[in-house]
């Protein structure tokens, strides 16, 4: 028995089959009719072999200026830049803002580093390098008077050079 042509929606059912886009019932129902249709397979074939010479064409490579020439075109079709250009006033506005968060950020840093107590720098602690050393020792003193009592030479003889 002589089975129809392919319709439209089977022809493109096809073209999805040998894409492997076509799953779950209908990719079955195709493979049963390639299965049992000649008329159907030659198609399948006839599509399959078309597209392997598909492979052996040359490759078109786009030219140099081609991306000026689309947004250029694009420009023409829309009757606008394709990028706007921000108004003077805009421009004036943007810069005032930037301006004013400079300004905010410089008397900011110049404020807190006026207010702030600035601890010991580098060349202070390692001057006083000493009494950092003997900290611990000095945690245990009442007061200065007591540290300068144990300098006496008369406390504990007389003091080494």
């Amino acid at each position: 028995m002589k089975r129809p042509p392919l319709s439209e929606q089977e022809q493109a059912d096809l073209v999805a089959y040998l894409d492997g886009e076509l799953t779950g019932e209908p990719a079955r129902s195709l493979e049963a009719r390639l299965a049992h249709d000649p008329n159907a397979r030659a198609e399948a074939d006839s599509l399959k072999h078309t597209w392997d010479l598909l492979d052996f064409l040359p490759r078109p490579e786009p030219s140099a200026d081609f991306t000026s020439k689309t947004i250029s075109r694009l420009a023409t079709i829309g009757g606008k830049k394709p990028w706007p250009s921000w108004p003077p006033s805009g421009r004036l506005l943007t810069a005032g803002w930037v301006l004013a968060l400079l300004c905010a950020c410089a008397g900011g840093y110049f404020l807190c580093s006026g207010l702030l107590s600035r601890g010991p720098g580098d060349h202070e602690l390692a001057r006083d390098l000493r009494v950092i050393e003997y900290k611990r020792y000095y945690d245990v003193a009442e007061d200065i008077e007591f540290l300068r009592e144990l300098d006496a030479p008369e406390l504990f003889g007389a003091a080494s050079p």
